[in-house]
């Protein structure tokens, strides 16, 4: 649980047309009405900030969704801190195989580079928290 009870969930699409959508479902919500922000990636960052201004939401946290917004196995808050912790943390992939092969070379590349803007561009969702002002 991430989120105050009673929280609203939207999820912004991935087109223009459906996170303006979403922004204008938000702004018929009354002030201090607890928000969620689901967003898909790519690009889910953008997109959800530009929503949140948009519908003016306070934005209380944000968090990466791995591996993808919709049903997440691991929420990472954004922050660098945060991100380094999970990369330690998490562990190699289970399964043999060239795809689990492939899954160890690219943890081992986050491990070593620590991407975290570019896993949140690219490879993560966003969820964000935060309250209509």
């Amino acid at each position: 649980m991430v989120s105050a009870a009673g929280s609203v969930r939207v999820t912004v699409g991935r087109r223009r047309r459906d996170a303006r959508q979403a922004a204008l479902d938000v702004a018929q919500l009354a002030s201090g009405t607890p928000v969620v922000l689901v967003t898909p990636a790519p690009f889910a960052g953008s997109r959800s900030r530009r929503v949140a201004a948009q519908a003016r939401i306070g934005v209380e946290r944000a968090y990466l969704a791995l591996p993808n917004a919709d049903a997440p196995a691991y929420l990472v808050e954004n922050r660098p801190a945060a991100f380094g912790v999970f990369v330690e943390a998490m562990p190699v992939p289970p399964g043999s195989g060239i795809r689990s092969a492939v899954r160890g070379l690219m943890l081992s590349a986050v491990r070593a580079f620590r991407p975290r803007r570019l896993v949140g561009a690219l490879a993560a969702g966003r969820v964000v928290v935060g309250r209509r002002l």
